[in-house]
């Protein structure tokens, strides 16, 4: 099975990917201003290890209709729409997938609601005491186009070891972004205040880095999470799911490593 469908959250329209019909529901979570898109090339894999795999385009972001408030500048928000997403679809057994400010909405739900998850995987999310600072936009008379600056500025955000044509893809398809949602995500990763409640966080979590990108500098966030797995990968840097071939199968080792009592029981190809 594999649809799309929208749901009515919070008075707006929410658009949703669904592939597979495993018991347990793998929701993931895209980055910073782009969408669910991101995943295309991971669901059949993933739908492979036995999920049901559900791909969110955020409130504002891709086919979802924009907050009823305009765009979001807070990561809290962002997880509770999540997890009424989990809800409408009377998710059962949640795992959660996220990446940059998706991993930081995964952290997010997992300290609102651990009991209710079976692991998370957080990719890419550093989190340390907040700094209040005031948000400065750029402007285009001064400064290279919002679209060059996207595109630069993600093509140096790519692992050494990701070929050539690939890193111009990844770099090309975040040029797509509407910068407003963007600017208002970055807002909100600055103003979020997770630090303090990461010890909160008791569900089975792994925390990945790219070595490129915040390598070894991520792990403080996995040592305030008890019992948090750490893994920087060497060549790879801030998208580990568009930059890794073999991604999912790297996604069944960690779900192993994190829950090896469902690995042993369902076997074969499965997590």
């Amino acid at each position: 099975m594999h649809k799309a469908d929208y749901l009515s959250i919070d008075g707006r329209l929410g658009y949703v990917e669904i592939a597979g019909d495993g018991d347990d529901t793998l929701l993931c979570v895209h980055t910073a201003g782009q969408s669910g898109v991101q995943y295309r090339n991971n669901i059949d894999g993933l739908v492979a290890l036995g999920f049901r795999v559900v791909v969110v385009d955020l409130p504002g972001h891709g086919r979802s209709e924009p907050a009823v408030d305009g765009p979001i500048t807070s990561i809290p928000y962002y997880a509770d729409w999540c997890l009424r997403v989990l809800d409408e679809l009377s998710a059962e057994r949640r795992y959660l997938l996220g990446c940059s400010i998706g991993g930081r909405i995964v952290l997010e739900m997992a300290a609102k609601a651990s009991d209710s998850l079976e692991a998370v995987v957080a990719m890419e999310c550093p989190v340390s005491p907040v700094t209040r600072s005031k948000w400065r936009q750029p402007e285009d008379s001064s400064t290279p186009s919002v679209r060059d600056q996207t595109y630069f500025s993600n093509l140096a955000l790519i692992g050494s070891d990701v070929p050539a044509e690939t890193a111009e893809m990844i770099a090309t398809m975040h040029c797509r972004e509407d910068w407003h949602v963007t600017r208002s995500d970055l807002i909100g990763w600055g103003r979020h205040d997770l630090w303090s409640r990461l010890p909160d966080i008791t569900c089975p979590t792994y925390v990945i880095s790219g070595g490129d990108s915040f390598g070894e500098g991520l792990r403080a966030t996995a040592d305030r999470i008890p019992g948090a797995r750490f893994e920087s990968i060497k060549g790879i840097a801030h998208y580990p799911n568009q930059e890794m071939p073999d991604f999912a199968d790297a996604f069944k080792r960690w779900v192993g490593e994190l829950r090896p009592d469902t690995a042993a029981e369902r076997g074969g190809n499965d997590v």
